[in-house]
């Protein structure tokens, strides 16, 4: 399942348009490519998953791998990347508290929940915190379309 967040105008798709997400940033022309990207998440196989599928395309790159909320807003101030790829069950600070976090000192950067257990109150939780878009870990082959779409890239509405 994809979502993203805008207000309250998704569409019936569960997409809300670039223009209207209040998360996503200025589509900048002269944004140097490629992206910076950092994973988050506890379970190392998930965070090897997303860099093999992100090391086929050329306009994102990885700058950094956390495996607990703390160490996300760590490497979020050091690297201040682009988009973080977030999971939600984080130890030590989870999911939720590391975007809210993140985006007090990185307001530009753009937070994709990575999430195995979708739930309304989740959703709620990381929308309040940040999360411009959802993606379920089933649906991470996919990964990159959601990137670019929460970039304000997205071709193919």
């Amino acid at each position: 399942m994809f979502t993203s967040v805008g207000g309250n105008r998704e569409t019936e798709s569960g997409f809300t348009s670039p223009e209207e997400s209040e998360h996503a940033p200025s589509a900048d022309a002269s944004h140097q490519l490629p992206y910076r990207v950092l994973l988050v998440d506890d379970d190392g196989r998930t965070r090897q998953l997303v860099r093999e599928i992100l090391e086929n395309y050329t306009d994102v790159t990885i700058v950094g791998h956390a495996a607990d909320g703390r160490e996300a807003v760590a490497l979020a101030i050091k690297h201040k990347p682009d988009v973080i790829l977030m999971d939600i069950a984080l130890p030590y600070l989870d999911g939720i508290e590391a975007t809210h976090c993140i985006k007090s000192v990185c307001p530009r950067t753009v937070v994709v929940c990575l999430t195995g257990d979708f739930s309304p109150t989740k959703y709620s939780a990381m929308r309040t915190a940040g999360a411009a878009a959802f993606v379920c870990k089933s649906q991470v082959l996919a990964i990159h379309d959601m990137i670019m779409y929460a970039l304000g890239k997205w071709t193919e509405l």
